[in-house]
């Protein structure tokens, strides 16, 4: 057990932020690639989800289909089908697994997000847009003073969970070799079988890892949710 023990004290810096001379890595990875995935993919998400209730037909339909593929399909084949695809073919493109990992991120987030808040949307009282209207509030004015601020309150559990999702769904890049958290405790069992014993201990480490920021995050995010209720009461 004492061997254990002073195997995780050894490995902890890489599991936390990356082995000497392949920094940001580990947990550190892991967490850029989740704020660096859900932000620009809510951005988009807010995109899709807008253009589910586009007057124009097309519009629609590209928004559906777009969820319905990216969602379709599983997150470590669309890992490895974007990179073949923008590695190879026709774009060819000279793009690192980093930057692979990153996009094929965004997507999947964009996706899950976007339908989120398309579902926010259609939950919005018509009265409440009749009356704006009424008013006088365009398109867009209804869009930034309405649509999107009670979509997005009335589906923050969802959008929370999501982002808790992605948080761990990181864990899949492990198949490009990208040095996140789960990659890195790999590397530091390697291919040793001397290193046998301290699978279990590992990756039992690397589960609460995941477990407490979380857990954390969740709980912080709730509690600022909460803060905002009280003071609109």
């Amino acid at each position: 057990m004492s061997d254990q023990i002073q195997f995780l004290i050894d490995q902890l810096p890489n599991l936390l932020w990356g082995f000497p001379g392949r920094r940001p890595g580990g947990l550190a990875m892991t967490l850029i690639l989740t704020v660096v995935s859900v932000g620009i993919g809510f951005v988009l998400a807010v995109v899709v989800g807008v253009a589910h209730h586009s007057h124009y037909v097309i519009v629609r339909f590209v928004a559906r289909a777009y969820v319905r593929i990216i969602r379709g399909i599983p997150l470590v084949v669309l890992l490895v089908l974007l990179l073949q695809v923008l590695t190879t073919g026709l774009i060819g493109l000279e793009i690192s697994v980093l930057a692979s990992a990153l996009v094929t991120l965004v997507l999947y987030s964009s996706a899950y997000q976007g339908d989120i808040i398309h579902t926010g949307i259609a939950s919005i009282p018509q009265q409440l847009l009749d009356d704006a209207r009424l008013q006088g509030a365009r398109r867009w004015q209804l869009l930034r003073t309405i649509t999107l601020p009670y979509s997005l309150r009335s589906m923050r559990p969802a959008l929370v969970s999501q982002l808790i999702t992605v948080f761990k769904d990181t864990s899949v890049v492990v198949v490009l070799g990208v040095a996140e958290l789960t990659t890195n405790a790999r590397i530091a069992l390697g291919g040793d079988v001397q290193n046998a014993p301290y699978w279990v201990a590992t990756y039992l480490l690397v589960g609460t890892i995941y477990f407490s920021v979380a857990f954390t995050a969740s709980r912080l995010i709730e509690q600022n949710g909460r803060n905002e209720t009280s003071e609109i009461v």
